[in-house]
């Protein structure tokens, strides 16, 4: 109950003198691919009262704006075909008459819009309804016994009141026959990658390998005052620029949060508030409530020139449902500016830090080089004298992108090695570990990894789309109860190898090889056409832990993004 009062109270501070503003496109939206390289042919960073690459995701007010404001003549027609396909799919922010349907029905009110099905566009109220609907039918040489399938069909409504107030929502109910790697997932985790627990009496009609459930997302947003925005809901977040991101990423289920942002002269300043959940298999039933932890993360980031970005972020996980202090959420983090890790030392504070820092640089118009440093634990004697200190606990990333490669419009190369040493991000107390529903905050693998990443991308005309993906990872499993530091769900104080002589990879040495070749057709905007093709092998000292797949995937989906094999 105080939590709740706090946030009302929070929310109606940040909800006064307000300006225009809108709903942000998804998280893995096509957009996002489309505006990086806007960004890169433009020559500069974009500034952060247009939008800001790192802290995912954009407001579609901004994103009309710098549609509309660029100069398309020095484009390619894919890239003209994108700019508009950015002002028509955020049409009630943009100036362009171009989104008006032909394909009207009559005076019902359907398709006024090519890219809804149902729209009001009046002053001071906004709302758009579209059907969200993913038909996904698969051949998968792991599963012999059934050919997988998905299937996802719901609805989608956004809209504005006044010039302060928006909302999202999207419901839809989803049927998964699995294929093999989301098997796999399954058997290991008990949870269904991207989603939360599955209740195994409720929502497994027929057998284990079948599921039906609910996926729903929403959130309001208000825009206070010239400089602040807040947006409150059920949701992901991301930050970063890469494939991956070391600091938080979108691959774990929804979680509640309160994200508030400030965007004033070259600087971008971010704060989220989430609530995840200690998920525990055995221990799970309709009665029983599912223990909460917490974290309050904060991103600054400034442009320091028009070509570089620098940020700095922190991460405090805590958990408050032991006896340690009061229950619930620990308001001294509803502080927005504070140095969270000094003011812990202070406190005598038991809970989880992870700082870093993070970098993009534009240059050429056609490359990005950027790149995340995360740290949870350093201590310089060890790492200058010693060899291996399992407390040394730090994750790198370093990419670069590519645009118009050997000079051909459209095709896109992205380069990207990750990598975190074992027990990175890990905690005496497993119950402030960055997990949710026994999903990783950061990268799938948790710790204990090295991978290399690459991404090809090619848009030959206006409506098709492909892409080619090569992921390859070497990293250390566990087996039999050990803890050679790749779950960042358990105590390294369970931790299997001795004090020194710890190294990326140890334990049970695992490899894991992704390929991925997809091809989508836009029929009409926002109804897609994909043929996935995918490998996925893993090779292990273990035999346990190997296995081989390969996938074919057929789809139509509308208004929905491509949900993919392996992670």
């Amino acid at each position: 109950m105080l939590n709740r009062k706090i946030l009302s109270v929070i929310f109606f501070i940040y909800s006064i003198n307000c300006f225009a503003q809108g709903t942000y496109v998804p998280l893995g939206s096509s957009s996002m691919h489309m505006i990086d390289r806007l960004e890169m042919l433009s020559g500069h960073i974009a500034t952060p009262a247009q939008f800001n690459t790192t802290t995912k995701a954009y407001q579609r007010s901004k994103i009309a704006e710098y549609a509309d404001q660029y100069d398309s003549l020095n484009l390619s027609k894919q890239d003209k075909f994108n700019l508009q396909y950015l002002r028509v799919d955020n049409f009630e922010f943009s100036k362009t008459t171009d989104c008006v349907s032909n394909k009207k029905i009559g005076k019902t009110g359907l398709y006024q819009k090519k890219s809804a099905l149902y729209a009001v566009n009046i002053p001071d109220f906004d709302l758009i309804i579209n059907p969200v609907l993913y038909m996904r039918g698969e051949f998968d040489s792991k599963r012999n016994d059934r050919l997988p399938y998905f299937v996802d069909r719901g609805i989608s409504i956004r809209g504005k009141i006044g010039k302060n107030f928006s909302f999202f929502t999207e419901v839809a109910e989803e049927i998964q026959s699995l294929n093999g790697w989301n098997l796999e997932y399954y058997n290991q985790y008990d949870v269904l990658p991207g989603q939360n627990f599955i209740n195994t009496n409720t929502y497994k009609p027929n057998d284990k390998y079948l599921f039906s459930y609910w996926n729903s997302t929403g959130y309001i947003a208000y825009q206070a005052g010239k400089y602040f925005d807040v947006q409150f809901g059920h949701g992901k977040n991301f930050i970063g620029n890469g494939y991956r991101s070391l600091i938080l990423s979108d691959f774990s289920s929804p979680y509640t949060f309160l994200r508030l942002n400030t965007r004033i002269w070259r600087i971008n300043y971010t704060n989220i508030f989430g609530s995840l959940y200690n998920y525990e298999p055995l221990n799970i039933t309709r009665t029983n409530i599912i223990k909460r932890h917490y974290f309050a993360t904060t991103h600054a980031s400034i442009n320091i020139t028009q070509k570089l970005n620098i940020g700095i972020f922190e991460t405090t996980i805590f958990n408050r449902d032991s006896s340690f202090g009061t229950s619930g959420f620990d308001v001294q983090y509803l502080n927005p500016v504070i140095f969270y890790n000094a003011m812990d030392d202070v406190l005598n504070s038991p809970d989880k830090e992870i700082l870093g820092i993070d970098i993009k640089y534009n240059f050429a118009k056609r490359y990005s080089l950027y790149g995340q440093f995360a740290l949870s634990e350093l201590n310089f004697y060890n790492r200058i004298f010693k060899s291996g200190w399992w407390g040394n606990k730090e994750a790198i990333q370093i990419g670069l992108k590519r645009i118009d490669l050997f000079n051909v419009s459209n095709l896109d190369l992205q380069l990207e090695y990750n990598q975190a040493r074992p027990y990175s991000y890990t905690s005496y107390n497993p119950q402030n570990a960055f997990v949710n529903y026994n999903q990783s905050m950061m990268h799938p693998l948790g710790a204990n990894f090295m991978e290399g990443i690459a991404i090809l991308r090619y848009q030959p005309t206006g409506k098709l789309f492909l892409n080619a993906k090569f992921i390859y990872s070497a990293y250390g499993n566990d087996s039999s109860g050990s803890n050679w530091g790749k779950n960042i769900s358990l105590s390294y104080f369970t931790r299997t190898q001795q004090d020194f002589g710890n190294y990326i990879g140890q334990g049970v040495k695992t490899n894991l090889l992704i390929t991925t070749f997809t091809a989508s057709y836009m029929l009409k905007h926002n109804l897609f056409t994909d043929l996935q093709i995918s490998y996925r092998k893993v090779t292990s000292d273990l035999a346990v832990f190997e296995s081989e797949m390969f996938n074919i995937g057929v789809a139509l989906r509308w208004n929905i993004n491509m949900n993919e094999c392996g992670y």
